[in-house]
């Protein structure tokens, strides 16, 4: 398959991502743009890449294939920035890769002749993320049809899926991302909070938890949701149930995320049909009344 060149403006985390996933899959990288032109620089030097500067003094130093890694108020104005550089921008893709904005705020571009998209990857960067973290995860693809081929092609180079999505489905999976990646974290450190109540450390907690948390999760890929889930609220066990509640009064935070998920809990499980609806209905008036 033959890609078109590549350019990466904004080399934070996910910049920096894309660009060492580009050229360790081959993928040309023609030019890197970062305001702080530091971190770009330490990128161009060390993927051997000729163009790089805070942003493009003009057209032809833009790849066919543009990627806008900037934050996501700030792609608008850097689109802006972009469609003033020229008046003809039909030899180009243009894709910003937020997660929750639409295609449509790089219309500047558009008008210009640009196909313009969006690019999200359903994945989590940290620092220097770990080689092989774009493996495997899925892109959300939203805005001009014509944009498509090319980006599942580099979804593909990367060893990479795709999902064509609405504007809609988009926002939508967006928040559900939020709720499985950032306030999954949220939820793993309240029980870490949690096992540390009596004096037990934090350290200690994590690392017990640790293989708990990744087998559930394993799981959930193998099976499904109702076929992972486990513990007291599955097996119907209110007494247990009850005790957390009592054990967790005084941590009025930490009784209304257990209550929160409890109920959520339960729905699943009846769901899985583990859990009988007799007992289903104990649990939620127990909950309803501490909560």
């Amino acid at each position: 398959m033959s890609l078109p060149d590549t350019t990466v403006i904004g080399t934070g985390r996910l910049g920096s991502a894309l660009v060492r996933a580009f050229y360790d899959k081959d993928i040309s990288i023609k030019s890197v743009f970062n305001r702080t032109v530091e971190k770009a620089r330490g990128l161009s030097n060390k993927f051997e890449i000729s163009i790089v500067s805070t942003f493009p003094s003009s057209v032809n130093e833009l790849g066919k294939l543009v990627f806008l890694t900037v934050a996501d108020q700030a792609i608008e104005d850097t689109a802006q920035q972009l469609a003033e550089l020229g008046s003809d921008f039909s030899n180009h893709i243009i894709v910003h890769c937020s997660g929750n904005q639409s295609a449509e705020v790089l219309k500047p571009l558009k008008e210009k002749g640009a196909v313009i998209a969006s690019f999200h990857p359903l994945q989590t960067f940290t620092g220097e993320s770990a080689e092989g973290r774009l493996e495997g995860i899925s892109f959300s693809l939203q805005g001009d049809n014509d944009a498509f081929n090319a980006l599942k092609d580099v979804a593909q180079k990367l060893d990479a899926e795709t999902l064509e999505v609405t504007p809609q489905q988009k926002s939508d999976l967006h928040a559900a991302a939020v709720l499985a990646s950032n306030y999954l974290t949220a939820l793993l450190d309240a029980s870490v909070q949690t096992a540390s109540l009596s004096g037990l450390s934090k350290i200690q907690a994590k690392k017990a938890l640790m293989p708990l948390i990744q087998t559930a999760v394993q799981n959930i890929d193998e099976g499904s949701f109702e076929g992972a889930l486990t513990g007291p609220i599955q097996r119907g066990d209110i007494g247990t149930v009850k005790q957390h509640l009592e054990l967790l009064e005084g941590h009025s935070e930490l009784v209304d995320l257990y209550i929160t998920m409890g109920k959520r809990t339960v729905n699943l499980a009846e769901r899985s049909g583990s859990l009988k609806e007799t007992k289903a209905n104990k649990l939620r008036k127990m909950f309803n009344n501490y909560g």
